[in-house]
């Protein structure tokens, strides 16, 4: 049974395994394949100690998690999921969950350019303001810091899937790096 993991000790593995509520116990490679395909419902954020322990052994024993996301219907039908970055090893995110938009210029620039003006929103909201927005981004005048921000809102919630034109649903490859 060491080879076994009880399930209702980690959190985010019961969510990800809620199908499945009379499992108890689930082997050690079964856990990493279901983190890796279903990683888009593990909130980072929310891990404990011990949870981000047992990914970073899974992690060490089997390789670097390759996370899979869903896409945009609008994307692809032959291919509804794309690969996130491999993780080699799982860190808590220690920044804070809201951020000002002015901190970021390119971020400040779209929000503005639409008529709004939120002086706070989440990391999550600035991830999807990014993914919708893309149309509005340049990276070659965004400095440094944005380019961080953007990196880590990728690694805490995966691929931004660039909406291309303002007019259209048309979506452009996931973007994993900046």
């Amino acid at each position: 049974m060491d080879n076994m993991i009880r399930i209702d000790d980690y959190i985010s593995l019961r969510i990800i395994l809620w199908s499945f509520p009379d499992k108890k116990v689930i082997s050690r490679q079964d856990a990493y394949e279901h983190y890796s395909s279903t990683w888009e419902y593990v909130s980072i954020r929310s891990l404990k100690d011990h949870e981000i322990e047992l990914i970073n052994s899974l992690i060490n024993e089997f390789g670097p998690l390759v996370p899979r996301y869903r896409t945009f219907q609008t994307y692809s039908a032959e291919r509804p999921y794309t690969w996130g970055r491999p993780i080699t090893r799982l860190t808590p995110i220690s920044r804070k969950a809201r951020v000002k938009v002015a901190d970021y210029p390119q971020l400040n620039n779209s929000v503005l350019l639409h008529g709004l003006s939120d002086a706070e929103i989440t990391n999550n909201e600035a991830h999807l303001w990014y993914t919708e927005h893309w149309f509005d981004i340049d990276l070659d005048t965004m400095t440094d810091r944005e380019k961080h921000f953007l990196y880590e809102l990728i690694y805490e919630f995966g691929p931004i899937l660039p909406s291309l034109s303002p007019d259209s649903d048309e979506v452009g490859a996931p973007i994993l790096s900046v």
